[in-house]
């Protein structure tokens, strides 16, 4: 690769809590969704992982049988 050819990295992590009321029934772990103003306080540890690593609202997911 040329020296002057930049390479851009795009990651993710899927970050897992204890389920909320919605998950409870079907699932031993939910998603956590950090929203957009959280990223930083996520990535520099500015807040406590119990502040951000927290299971959705009851209502805030669609939960739906698929089988």
């Amino acid at each position: 690769m040329a020296a002057d050819v930049k390479r851009e990295w795009r990651s993710f992590t899927l970050l897992t809590t204890e389920p909320g009321p919605d998950a409870a029934p079907i699932h031993n772990r939910q998603m956590v969704v950090l929203e957009r103003p959280d990223w930083l306080a996520w990535l520099d540890l500015t807040r406590a992982e119990a502040e951000l690593l927290c299971p959705l609202p009851p209502g805030a997911p669609t939960v739906e049988q698929v089988r």
